[in-house]
């Protein structure tokens, strides 16, 4: 649990007042913990009725004695108390929605199938999101209940969430019903380290409910400059991705140069996987293989009513007691460990280990798929994708991008959206995916792990390996970390040119023969 910091509760009512409409005003936080936001606006809005509703029934009562006159109501907001919420509100009036969700990166609602289910259909987005994704996150529905509630009312909604909101691919539909349904105003980047102890990326959004649409206003600022936006830039978000940011000049260039010389990173890889989840670390992980294969044998032989002193035998939190008893419970568990399913596992970081793994990221898993649910071990069939002796590993639409090459047999963990793809796949694997090996019959001969057109250039920087070693180089290069990522690499994969020029658009070969490798790097 994190709180808004005092400047930046003074950042947000200072960017919401200025454009309230003059009425009768509510001010209205669904989630407002001890009361920061409600207090602020009471100062600044000594007339405006104080709304509140907060999950724990302490820091509601925290903020019942800080902001006298608040009408402050104790429950869930995503499971029925919104409706209690808005019975609260007068109707008629203006609205202001202050606040900062919560923001974890998994909602507990996901667990919940019910009231997930029933928020889903109240939203209605259920047939806007990809396939395999989800809201995932309690600030997006907090966003779509409030939208639908200012599709009636008139109002301002002023809020702190994950900066994902401004850019992530996964909230693409998200920030199109929103830009449908509110006209956004203003724009405040936070970066990383507005919240203390933290580095979640986060921002200010400002949404009007009525009124003419205009040019939205983008700004950045800072913990460390007191919370004070810089210049303001304008700009209307733009389809596909209606990315609540402005596109700059020299990131739009350097993405279509590239696009226009070379194949999208996803694309030109052609098979690659997720990295692995074990989901028990605690359990599955060890930095030593003989006290690794012990702590399983020793869970596999553990009756489930003594689970608790196998925990305390191997130095386990009592924490995870829940969850080794529900996975002793899983049917078909063997009764012993199997030495050959300890594998190297590498701990990668992504851009801490641009310049290779240290040792200190090195360790061993336990690789059962009967240990590891819903198929996060990425083992199809005949098909390992983690034993090939060298794989490029690479994230796809997080920030910030970063790519290695990795030349030892191992698990890749699934580290900010990690993915691997092994230098060779076999044959059948690469012309239908990886769903072929769930298929009888053979795989076929291993080949190289690129686009007809990737093998073409990998053919000419001298084999499947050199070509490997240039997409970890463009990755982590200044150009595109610096000039594409921050605007692209939120949502969608980073286009890799496929020829010898330099990276940066205008620039030239020498004539006569293309640039030399060592010219690139």
């Amino acid at each position: 649990m994190y709180f808004t910091p005092p400047g930046l509760v003074d950042l947000v009512v200072d960017l919401a007042v200025p454009h309230l409409p003059n009425g009768p005003l509510t001010v209205v936080d669904p989630a407002c913990g001890d009361g920061a936001f409600l207090s602020a606006a009471a100062r600044r809005l000594p007339r405006a009725g104080l709304v509140g509703l907060e999950l724990s029934p302490d820091l509601a009562q925290a903020a019942r004695r800080r902001v006298h006159g608040a009408r402050i109501l104790a429950g869930d907001a995503l499971r029925g108390g919104w409706r209690a919420l808005e019975d609260a509100l007068p109707a008629g009036g203006l609205e202001l929605w202050l606040g900062n969700p919560p923001y974890n990166g998994t909602s507990p609602l996901l667990r919940d199938r019910e009231a997930y289910a029933g928020l889903r259909r109240r939203v209605g987005l259920d047939g806007e999101l990809a396939p395999g994704t989800s809201l995932r996150d309690d600030f997006a529905f907090f966003l779509l209940l409030v939208a639908e509630r200012l599709r009636s009312a008139r109002g301002v909604l002023a809020w702190v969430t994950s900066a994902t909101l401004l850019d992530a691919f996964l909230y693409a539909p998200l920030r199109r019903r929103l830009l449908d349904v509110l006209a956004l105003e203003q724009v405040v980047d936070l970066g990383a380290g507005a919240f203390p102890g933290t580095r979640v990326r986060t921002a200010v959004t400002v949404w009007r409910s009525s009124g003419p649409r205009r040019r939205s206003r983008f700004q950045r600022a800072t913990a460390a400059g007191g919370f004070r936006p810089g210049p303001a830039e304008r700009f209307w978000p733009e389809r596909p991705a209606w990315n609540l940011r402005p596109t700059p000049a020299e990131a739009r260039a350097l993405d279509a140069d590239w696009r226009a010389r070379g194949e999208p990173l996803d694309r030109l890889v052609r098979v690659h996987c997720t990295g692995l989840k074990t989901r028990f670390d605690e359990l599955l992980v060890d930095a030593q293989p003989e006290a690794l294969l012990a702590r399983v044998d020793a869970f596999l032989g553990t009756p489930p009513a003594r689970l608790a002193g196998f925990a305390r035998a191997f130095g386990l939190p009592p924490g995870v007691l829940p969850k080794l008893g529900a996975l002793r419970r899983t049917p078909g568990l063997p009764r012993s460990a199997d030495p050959s399913l300890v594998r190297p596992f590498f701990r990668y970081a992504g851009a801490r280990h641009r310049e290779g793994l240290p040792d200190s990221a090195r360790a061993f898993c336990y690789l059962d798929r009967r240990l590891i649910p819903r198929g996060d071990h990425r083992l199809v069939g005949g098909f390992d994708p983690h034993a090939h002796p060298v794989k490029l590993v690479f994230n796809l639409r997080e920030l910030p991008l970063a790519a290695i090459l990795l030349e030892e047999p191992g698990c890749v963990p699934a580290h900010r959206h990690a993915r691997f793809a092994p230098l060779e796949v076999p044959e059948r694997v690469w012309a239908l995916g990886p769903g072929a090996a769930r298929r009888r019959g053979l795989l076929g001969a291993r080949v190289p792990n690129l686009s007809p057109a990737g093998r073409t250039w990998a053919a000419r920087l001298g084999g499947p390996r050199a070509a490997f070693q240039r997409i970890v180089e463009f990755v982590n290069s200044p150009e595109v970390q610096e000039g594409w990522a921050p605007a692209f690499g939120c949502w969608r994969a980073v286009p890799v040119p496929l020829d010898d020029f330099p990276w940066r658009p205008g620039a030239q070969a020498p004539r006569g023969r293309g640039a030399s490798h060592e010219e690139l790097a």
